[in-house]
């Protein structure tokens, strides 16, 4: 999921169930997240279950790919371009059914620094939390824009936690990072840091070159087993209404959510807060639908026609699965 801060979200409860699925049960395992905090703690999802007639079993865990491959969640969430590492790992054939939310990276170097993009940092140390996830999506870029080596040539790569990138950053003890802006908040305000490329994300420039008018790639999109989604249609339908309300929500209540639960944006100060309500309305990561259609899918699949153009992943790694439903008569 898009990476908060620790801490168990309010609607999400603990280990999740071994029991097998049940047929008007959904086992939904998530990261913590505000906008579902939101919807639990408003009374959403219980007027769901009410309205529908299914229930949704929940769990917070960081470690949805272990659930996911141990056979205890039907639906979970990952990154579009994680997906095939996914059904790797776990050894399941899987489907993206909905969207959430854009890879919403970007590249911040020191505020003194005269740098006008990474190619003027050339043998600079890059401060990455992961040499997967977005480190992938920024690979295939910057072998794009600039034919430079991200992970193994053109920048000497420190890997660190992702809480303390933009500080390690302001302090001096790397050049540039890949950083999360709601991990960023306290130097981007005191404007030690600054971000490149005209603070455009890594889903920003992916969709200006190579897939105009699109929003991703997705830093979450909701998968599910594709044995449960055949079976299932009715449950993954209700699914993503529910996921639409909370969207929903979300644009009407966007600065509230950051208030009630600043733990999941990194932010604790008034000023802080303040300051990620305002980065938020500018640059908001989260979709306002989770349904899409086919061409949504194409544009989605394209980072894979991407990183194996630039190397970044082998010719024999295969697009993700989608279901379109966007349009479609439910």
């Amino acid at each position: 999921m898009a990476v908060f801060t620790s801490g168990c979200a309010a609607g999400l409860g603990g280990p999740a169930s071994a029991r097998a699925a049940q047929d008007g049960e959904i086992r939904f395992t998530f990261a913590p997240d505000p906008i579902w905090d939101y919807m639990h703690d408003t009374g959403l999802v219980d007027e769901w279950q009410d309205e529908t007639g299914y229930r949704i079993e929940t769990s917070a865990t960081w470690d949805e790919f272990g659930l996911f491959a141990g056979g205890h969640a039907d639906i979970i969430s990952t990154a579009s371009f994680e997906v095939p590492y996914l059904e790797e790992q776990t050894q399941r054939e899987t489907v993206i059914i909905g969207r959430y939310n854009a890879e919403r990276s970007r590249i911040l170097v020191r505020s003194d620094d005269p740098a006008q993009s990474l190619e003027d940092l050339r043998g600079k140390r890059l401060g990455v939390f992961t040499t997967v996830s977005g480190t992938l999506v920024w690979s295939a870029l910057i072998k794009q824009m600039h034919d430079m080596n991200l992970v193994d040539g053109d920048f000497e790569v420190v890997v660190a936690d992702i809480q303390n990138l933009s500080n390690l950053l302001a302090r001096g003890e790397i050049d540039a990072c890949i950083c999360y802006p709601d991990l960023s908040a306290r130097e981007l305000r005191d404007g030690s840091v600054r971000p490149l490329y005209d603070g455009k994300s890594s889903a920003d420039l992916f969709a200006e070159l190579n897939a105009p008018g699109h929003d991703g790639p997705m830093g979450n999109v909701f998968v599910a087993r594709k044995d449960w989604v055949d079976e299932h249609p009715d449950e993954v339908s209700a699914f993503l209404d529910l996921w639409d309300r909370g969207l929903a929500e979300w644009q009407k209540h966007r600065e509230e959510m950051i208030e009630m639960y600043p733990q999941h944006f990194a932010v604790a100060t008034p000023e802080d807060i303040e300051f990620m309500k305002k980065y938020v309305a500018e640059h908001d990561w989260v979709v306002n639908e989770v349904r899409f259609d086919q061409k949504w899918a194409e544009d989605e699949s394209s980072i894979f026609d991407l990183m194996r153009s630039t190397g970044i992943i082998g010719d024999d790694i295969k697009d993700p699965q989608f279901l379109p439903t966007q349009g479609v008569h439910q």
